[in-house]
């Protein structure tokens, strides 16, 4: 299968303490995403606008663009730069916006949306570039375009308990949590709290805390020894072999596979 025959990466990186100021007229279309520190950018010659934290732009042929660390302090810089036909099919479809003036995008789950950079990162690395590669791209342009949906505003005394409730699950994703007794403290119903709870995440609530332990999972995979039993358990999901069923179904490829192929494991 040659799922990938139309689309072709040129470049790719990670620097945690990037310094550097970048000018280019690119010749390839990047997603160029800052998870923290501050930069500047500025598109052909405009005036610079500054940002802070978890941002993305995407560079492109037929602009100049300046962009990089400002008063020489570090700024943990990502980057994927990519081009054929499949490009500009994200494009005409609205999922690769391409700017002629500056236009920085706020990410809304830095965390996940650095762990797929790093997966695919990765996956070009290999020997044989794997066709999931495109699949995590595309997934990357979505969180792109979903970060930038406005989201409708809740109640304070609501939003104050959904976001301590999310980053409670995103710390301690192992635990158990009743979101019966959240909903009383949000004064709504269950049905309604999950309707609530969407609008920050996009996802319900359950579906949200399985999607934090899978993620803690696919960090163990690669960050331990640990057998696949023990990181179920760990995760918060006690069967091995539901656990395996629910990462197969979020990565496309069995927990085992998982470790083997990004860490460069032979089955030999």
């Amino acid at each position: 299968m040659d799922f990938y025959a139309e689309q072709y990466f040129s470049c790719w990186g990670s620097i945690p303490d990037d310094r550097k100021i970048y000018h280019n007229a690119p010749t390839y279309y990047g997603i160029q995403y800052n998870h923290s520190g501050e930069f500047f950018l500025s598109v052909n010659h405009s005036k610079q606008i500054v940002a802070e934290g978890s941002c993305v732009f995407i560079t492109h042929p037929g602009a100049y663009f300046e962009y990089g660390a400002i008063n020489n302090k570090p700024r943990h810089h990502n980057w994927i730069c990519s081009y054929g036909d499949r490009i500009k099919q994200y494009i005409s479809g609205g999922l690769m916006p391409l700017i002629t003036e500056p236009s920085i995008i706020k990410i809304r789950n830095p965390d996940k949306f650095l762990q797929t950079m790093r997966g695919i990162i990765t996956l070009i690395e290999q020997p044989i570039m794997p066709p999931r590669t495109i699949l995590l791209y595309e997934d990357l342009l979505l969180q792109i375009y979903e970060s930038q949906q406005k989201k409708k505003k809740l109640p304070p005394f609501q939003d104050v308990v959904l976001k301590n409730l999310i980053s409670e699950i995103m710390k301690h994703p192992e635990r158990e949590f009743d979101f019966n007794e959240a909903a009383e403290q949000c004064h709504v119903t269950i049905s309604h709290f999950r309707r609530i709870f969407r609008i920050l995440t996009n996802m319900p609530p359950n579906q949200f805390l399985i999607h934090c332990r899978l993620q803690n999972a696919a960090y163990l995979l690669l960050t331990t020894h640990d057998s696949i039993g023990d990181i179920a358990e760990a995760v918060g999901i006690g069967s091995p072999f539901y656990f395996s069923l629910l990462f197969k179904k979020k990565y496309f490829i069995s927990p085992l596979e998982y470790r083997r192929e990004f860490k460069g494991i032979s089955n030999d």
